[in-house]
């Protein structure tokens, strides 16, 4: 994956609140604590929207990364 792909890629699952495929995704970031402090960042980004955001505009913006990700595919 290029660094644009693995970035789409881990803001989605973090944006989807999907734990696994985060952690899956993180785990090609080269050191550990850099891993663990991406991921609690996205999460806590991510969930901060989440509450601001009607769920209209979350599902319009977790379909706008959707694109993103398909075209860079």
């Amino acid at each position: 994956m290029t660094p644009q792909q693995t970035v789409t890629a881990i803001a989605l699952a973090a944006m989807q609140n999907d734990a696994t495929g985060l952690a899956t995704l993180l785990e090609d970031l080269s050191d550990a604590e850099v891993r663990s402090a991406a991921g609690i960042a996205l999460l806590n980004l991510c969930n901060g929207f989440r509450h601001i955001l009607t769920d209209e505009a979350w599902a319009e913006a977790i379909n706008g990364l959707r694109q993103l990700a398909a075209e860079h595919a």
